[in-house]
């Protein structure tokens, strides 16, 4: 029979002995919830069902954050990987106070549905503007690996962040867009027309080869290969992985081959230049160029998509994008109408 005890006003504590199992004891603000609680530990004893969640009810949910970053995060392979999970997961740990200070084991799906919800309504408190879809998502995903990370040795029954109980918002994020022949010249030409030097081969290479802007950036002369026209791409982005660290030999067209021949090899790095200078100054030649609703990473788009149009098959595209995912490959496809039309004359 459990023990029920009033500590202080508004604090039950029930105890728990059985034989065969460690002592349990919990703190409760009424006796009907000690009592409660003290039933459904004998009755899950009795039934050799029992789990132990001392420590889910003895650790807040920022603690576990914490523990989180010090143990997952910081052995990230990628240093940008460790820079924004932490980032993240430091800012919701100041932005929800509140839901940080529960105990895991009083986590529940409608806790994070309401953070859901709020930060799509209005915003983080930091933020104080609406998030878009894929960041609340990415949150939440994030949040979820927390959890998992000590589930076990928490002795927590579900992850209360599932995406079975705590929809995702749905994110549209495909893109189609595709420059003209004349608008791709024009942001090239206003891209070699710019102060750093370095800017007009950079989108140019991205344009011939498809690569993400970091690993472009983080390319290295040790890793091309001018005699058989390939680049080896380190820590390609790995979503399903993060804790893994791939590498992706790519093709060079000639032209990126002859790009990268009339580079001066002053430094380790095939581009030495920072990301935010890059920013700054792509940013700069597509207003010039008057197409600022092109992205350096439409670069990839517009790449995958030629690749297509060249009667390349799936397998072909996904070993020089590094996808692994067809769908993935797909959300980057958006096939000309002159293509097509020419398509169709030749029937």
């Amino acid at each position: 029979m459990a023990t029920i005890r009033q500590k202080s006003r508004g604090q039950w504590q029930a105890l728990v002995r059985r034989m065969g199992w460690p002592h349990q004891s919990g703190t409760f603000k009424t006796r009907k919830e000690a009592e409660m609680w003290a039933r459904q530990t004998e009755a899950h004893m009795d039934r050799g069902v029992f789990v132990d969640q001392t420590a889910a009810r003895q650790t807040t949910f920022r603690e576990l954050i914490d523990l989180y970053i010090e143990q997952v995060t910081a052995y990230r392979p990628s240093e940008y990987s460790r820079v924004s999970e932490t980032c993240r997961l430091r800012a919701f740990q100041r932005d929800e106070k509140d839901l940080c200070a529960y105990a895991v084991i009083n986590l529940t799906p409608d806790h994070f549905e309401e953070y859901r919800d709020r930060c799509l309504r209005e915003g983080s408190r930091s933020v104080g503007r609406p998030q878009k879809p894929g960041t609340v998502k990415r949150n939440l995903t994030t949040l979820k690996r927390v959890i998992d990370f000590r589930k076990r040795q928490l002795g927590l029954i579900i992850n209360p962040v599932n995406s079975e109980d705590v929809k995702r918002p749905a994110v549209n994020d495909e893109r189609d867009v595709r420059l003209s022949l004349e608008e791709r010249e024009r942001l090239l030409e206003a891209c070699y027309a710019a102060r750093n030097d370095l800017l007009g081969p950079i989108v140019e290479f991205a344009f011939e080869t498809g690569a993400r802007r970091g690993n472009i950036l983080r390319l290295e002369w040790v890793d091309v290969n001018l005699r058989r026209n390939t680049a080896l791409l380190r820590a390609i982005k790995n979503s399903r992985s993060p804790d893994r660290i791939i590498d992706h030999e790519i093709g060079l067209t000639p032209r990126a081959a002859d790009i990268l021949e009339a580079l001066p090899r002053t430094d380790d790095r095939v581009f030495p230049i920072t990301p935010n200078a890059l920013r700054l100054a792509f940013n700069r030649a597509r207003r010039n160029a008057d197409v600022e609703h092109f992205r350096f990473h439409d670069t990839r788009h517009e790449r995958i998509s030629s690749l297509f149009e060249a009667n390349w098959s799936m397998m072909q595209v996904m070993a020089q994008s590094g996808h692994r995912d067809p769908k993935s490959v797909q959300r980057y496809t958006k096939i000309s109408g002159d293509y097509l039309a020419d398509a169709l004359a030749n029937l």
